[in-house]
């Protein structure tokens, strides 16, 4: 984890370089993919959907939860994802509710930069660091 400062713009600016957002949804679909069917099951997208902590935290603090309440939510999560609804998230699928979720953060995030503790590999985290790169590539030193 680390701790990163970004804004809605980070994400939309992110989002809008298709290279760069099709590759890490390549990626992270590959990784998801354990049994290289090009097909998400529910038992591979868990793992993901765990990873997002939707309910497990309250202000960053451990809570209690219900498990069957999770399960209703991870169900829901996925069903979110699967757009024709026959079990199984292709990667388009995925792609495209990735990319919902994300501008979703990006609106409710607004343009003022706020410092959020992102996962190394999250997608918020591979926004961060594409416009970082951005940066650095368009740096010009001032001539001796």
């Amino acid at each position: 984890m680390s701790v990163e400062i970004l804004d809605g713009a980070t994400i939309v600016n992110f989002l809008e370089d298709e290279e760069a957002f099709n590759a890490s949804i390549c990626d992270r679909f590959a990784h998801l993919d354990s049994n290289n069917d090009g097909q998400l099951s529910y038992e591979e997208m868990l793992k993901e959907l765990q990873g997002l902590r939707v309910m497990e935290t309250h202000f960053g603090v451990d809570v209690e939860t219900d498990p069957d309440e999770l399960v209703q939510v991870y169900d829901s999560l996925f069903v979110q994802f699967d757009h024709d609804l026959n079990g199984t998230v292709d990667l388009e699928e995925f792609k495209a509710e990735t990319k919902q979720m994300m501008l979703a953060m990006a609106s409710g995030m607004g343009f003022l930069p706020v410092q959020m503790v992102l996962e190394e590999d999250s997608f918020l985290k591979k926004a961060v660091e594409w416009e970082s790169a951005k940066l650095v590539a368009s740096y010009s030193p001032c001539p001796n």
